[in-house]
């Protein structure tokens, strides 16, 4: 993600730095906003100014060694990356650029990679989707030509791929809460009754109460894909899976092709199972009980990638 974003290369040691404060960061955002010190917000509060004062020294770096005579961006480095295009937008502040590069690498690494770790483990138990998630596959794999890498037009078919990530985000809630702020009062009512948010309180929505909702969901606890097959836009409307409105997450499409990708190739390619004693648990960020320890082999399947 560092390298496609900011063409910092994984052996370099700005690399590790940035992926120890962003472990940080990440383990504060999903916590409970109590800014005392030593706590997990209160590191990630520290990790994130780090973070963002990282970013900004690699813009200051850009703009000296890269404007030219005309005030446009020169592209020195072998390929563009993230960053210069967003420079380019002249309508951004610095801190709207800061906030998107770290949005973009919270939904494209740490959160992604949680997702997929979940999605193997629900598919590993619930061979029905499984197979059906292979036969979409297949038949994605048999138009293409051998080598031939997947394209977007092939993403926008993987229907049933987008049902098992957005099913597992349902049941495996990788965020469990956001940190929102009150601008203004807020008044809303529920029951006949009028709530009422002061302007200035901390607002803590929790995904997990309306995901697994038996009154929203039925069988709210079990994997089940096949729930969003003829309802997709009533059960978006029933979880908070990148948020909404002007804070929906930028990097939902990246994280959602990335995974689907994924997807493909594992598969096609692959067969496993869990331990029987092996379980996600949340404290409240998602862990795996034994790390997700799988015993993995090659598919047999004639559709096996290489």
């Amino acid at each position: 993600m560092v390298k496609n974003l900011l063409s910092v290369k994984p052996e370099e040691p700005l690399a590790s730095r940035i992926l120890e404060d962003f472990e940080t960061f990440m383990t504060g955002f999903v916590s409970l906003p109590f800014n005392i010190h030593g706590t997990a917000y209160a590191k990630a509060v520290k990790a994130r100014a780090r973070l963002s004062s990282t970013v900004r020294e690699i813009m200051e770096e850009r703009r000296k060694g890269n404007i030219s005579s005309n005030g446009g961006l020169l592209r020195e480095r072998e390929e563009e990356d993230f960053l210069d295009v967003i420079l380019s937008k002249q309508n951004l502040t610095d801190e709207e650029i800061v906030s998107i590069v770290l949005d973009i690498m919270l939904g494209g690494y740490e959160t992604t990679a949680t997702l997929m770790s979940l999605i193997v483990y629900f598919l590993g138990h619930a061979p029905l989707a499984f197979h059906k998630l292979k036969e979409e596959h297949q038949t994605i794999r048999e138009n293409k030509r051998d080598g031939e890498f997947l394209t977007w037009e092939d993403y926008k078919k993987m229907n049933f791929t987008n049902y098992v990530i957005y099913e597992a985000m349902r049941c495996g809630n990788v965020v469990k809460f956001v940190h929102r702020k009150a601008l203004v009062d807020i008044k809303f009512e529920d029951c006949g009754a009028e709530f009422v948010i002061p302007s200035g309180w901390k607002v803590l929505p929790i995904f997990t109460g309306a995901h697994l909702d038996p009154d929203l969901h039925e069988c709210a606890t079990e994997f089940d894909p096949w729930r969003w097959t003829d309802n997709y836009k009533e059960m978006n409307k029933k979880i908070i899976a990148f948020g909404g409105g002007v804070k929906l997450c930028p990097g939902s499409e990246v994280a959602k092709v990335v995974i689907a990708f994924f997807l493909h190739h594992l598969v096609l390619s692959y067969r496993w199972k869990t331990k029987p004693d092996e379980c996600p648990l949340a404290y409240p960020y998602v862990q795996f009980r034994r790390g997700l320890l799988l015993e993995i082999e090659p598919a047999a399947a004639a559709y096996q990638i290489h």
